[in-house]
């Protein structure tokens, strides 16, 4: 594309962009025409590290990313309507990073003599591309703050994936959701139905289906199953793809669409979805899909109501809704009572993330378990099986965990996998053979529950099949809400139970008992009364292993709604016996707590509860369709009654 019939296609389209928004259209039509339009393929480098800066680029559609040598993730992503290589560019130093078309893109190239000659023609551009350059820098300072998330997809390829066909039913649930978010939804016959006769890589198309991107939320194309121009094409155009899938994942090689996409996605930019009749807590299967498609993140759709499309909608939008629980010892039943108190305002929560007992807690609500089951299983696993009131000789551990792995093993069930819950779950570990944190998201559940919760030195590390050692995750992270982060975009609800600024305790220390004088004291009841109340030991390593945690500090997003339940006087950590009495308070405490955040326009505690009102309204909806035909039904019955 070029002359002056391209400058004149690309001035309406660049009226959006930042750096022409304070130009006039004569200026603006000055600095187009000194730019030359540079078309890329998905994979191909724009500008090569250590090259000489020697031109200027505006993204004019499609993406581009900026990798650096030495960083296995890209450093940053680039769209329409902004600036690439200016830093360079400006203070004349060679390029600083390699950048590469991630999507098909087109750029416009400012060389160095063409700006020279702008800034004599029209000297207004000079502080445009300087207010550019102030935008960037602010940009990448927001960067260094400790709030970082997942990125958000813009374009989404839907393929059908697998041999079994997708049920209708998906199809017109996944067209019903998008629209209520005004995402654009692009198949096919839409494209032909507006082109008619016109190729697909036809420059109009192209246009087309880049301003649907800067102008839509989300765009979705849906690719279908065969391998034909129309797939590939959404495949290229798109961030990221999500298969759809049915049934078992097939023995056989993969499909023409399967190979292409994996082609050209990596795993980061890939969604598995399993499409099921009915809802349940947990499935089998998933792994042997992951293998054939590894992808980031898996979901589970059942076609018996809206709420898992809903949910996985969510997921594509960036607004899913996070559940991130803390360790805390006993108190870890205050996450269910506070799940409860969401529940009943009808919160759907998508996604789940744990460190110790929190990752226990909500791996139940990963598999669809309510909060009374979790109760009932918290009193089975630490109360009835005595888990931690079994000493052992202390060679690898203080307690005995035969019993804990069997109560964890019965309540999760030995073979159930976090790949076949129903909700997406990770559990938080510290990793002692790499000293760092390991997000544990695939493998047995109970296990990772298990090397969530290990304490060191009351429980002994978990071992991997590989070899690696893991303990409880609240040596690295007790609030694991950076890891929520980096899972998806969207509102949290963040629960923890940090301690107060300054806690002081009136023990003599004088009085502590020797070995002796302690085990006296413990045979006899009256004696056991008199002694210090000082903390137990478990108490103090509990208190130890999360002090180096920052509870103000946390990279809490405008989105996210921590929630700090104040535990029943005179309960410690060690006291699992007294679980219903923290599950009852915090539920109670809960309630009040979401009224008065929503009292006090809290836009954080609305985001959560504005997927309540949209099942409200997608049940009202299908209340009012399923009377309309009911209503069309009884109108055809008496008709042909009145007929007979």
């Amino acid at each position: 594309m070029s002359g002056s019939s391209s400058i004149l296609a690309l001035g309406s389209a660049s009226e959006d962009f930042a750096l022409f928004r304070t130009l006039s259209s004569e200026q603006r039509l000055k600095a187009l025409n000194a730019m030359v339009r540079q078309d890329l393929v998905r994979g191909q480098m724009l500008v090569a590290q250590g090259g000489p800066s020697d031109s200027l680029f505006l993204v004019l559609h499609g993406a581009l990313a900026v990798r650096k040598t030495g960083y296995l993730e890209p450093i940053a992503e680039l769209r329409a309507g902004e600036l690439v290589g200016e830093i360079g560019f400006f203070a004349d130093v060679p390029r600083t990073a390699d950048v590469i078309a991630i999507r098909d893109t087109s750029v416009l190239a400012l060389t160095r003599p063409a700006y020279q000659k702008l800034v004599e023609e029209a000297p207004a551009i000079v502080e445009a591309l300087l207010a550019a350059l102030a935008r960037r820098f602010a940009k990448e300072t927001a960067r260094i703050a400790p709030f970082r998330t997942s990125p958000k997809a813009r374009t989404v390829a839907l393929i059908d994936s697998g041999l079994e066909p997708l049920p209708g039913a998906f199809d017109r649930r996944m067209r019903e959701a998008l629209a209520a978010t005004h995402a654009e939804i692009v198949d096919a016959a839409r494209l032909q139905a507006m082109f008619p006769g016109v190729a697909l890589d036809a420059h109009d198309v192209t246009e087309w289906l880049n301003k649907l991107e800067h102008t839509a939320p989300l765009v979705v194309y849906l690719g279908g199953r065969e391998a034909s121009p129309w797939a590939r094409k959404a495949i290229r155009q798109a961030d990221m793809v999500v298969f759809a899938c049915r049934g078992d994942a097939p023995a056989a090689a993969l499909t023409d669409i399967e190979a292409f996409a994996c082609e050209v996605h990596p795993v980061s930019a890939r969604r598995l979805v399993r499409i099921h009749d009915r809802r349940s807590g947990e499935v089998s299967g998933t792994a042997a899909w992951l293998a054939r498609l590894p992808a980031f993140m898996h979901h589970h759709v059942a076609l018996e109501d809206q709420v898992d499309i809903d949910s996985l909608v969510r997921f594509l939008c960036g607004r899913a809704v996070g559940f991130v629980a803390a360790g805390g010892g006993s108190f870890g039943t205050a996450h269910v009572g506070i799940y409860k108190a969401f529940r009943e305002r009808g919160v759907m929560f998508d996604i789940f993330v744990g460190t110790s007992v929190g990752s226990a807690m909500v791996a139940g609500f990963a598999k669809n378990l309510e909060a009374e089951h979790l109760e009932h299983g918290t009193d089975e696993i630490f109360v009835r099986s005595r888990s931690f009131r079994r000493p052992t000789w202390p060679r690898y551990s203080l307690l005995d965990h035969k019993a804990f792995d069997r109560a964890l093993a019965h309540q999760y069930g030995s073979d159930c996998r976090i790949e076949d819950c129903w909700r997406p779950f990770a559990a938080v570990a510290t990793n002692l053979s790499t000293h760092n944190l390991e997000l544990i998201r695939t493998g047995p559940l109970w296990q990772a529950v298990r090397a969530s919760s290990a304490i060191p030195g009351l429980l002994p590390p978990f071992y991997t099949a590989e070899g690696a050692m893991l303990v409880d995750g609240c040596l690295i992270d007790n609030v694991p809400l950076a890891s929520m982060h980096q899972l998806k975009s969207g509102p949290n609800l963040v629960v923890h139970f940090g301690e107060p600024a300054a806690e002081m305790f009136d023990v003599d220390y004088a009085s502590l008992p020797g070995r002796l004088e302690l085990i006296a004291a413990m045979l006899t009841p009256f004696r056991k009364k008199l002694l210090p109340a000082a903390p137990s030991a478990v108490n103090v390593l509990w208190r130890s292993l999360v002090a180096h945690q920052r509870y103000d500090t946390l990279p809490v997003g405008p989105f996210d709604t921590v929630m700090r339940p104040p535990p029943p006087v005179g309960i410690d950590v060690t006291d699992f016996d007294r679980h219903t009495e923290i599950f009852e308070a915090s539920y109670l405490w809960a309630k009040e707590a979401i009224a008065s955040l929503e009292a006090g326009g809290s836009s954080a505690i609305a985001a959560i509860l504005d997927t309540a009102a949209m099942e409200r309204r997608q049940a009202t909806a299908a209340a009012v369709s399923n009377r309309a035909a009911s209503n069309r039904l009884a109108s055809v019955a008496g008709f042909g009654a009145l007929n007979r």
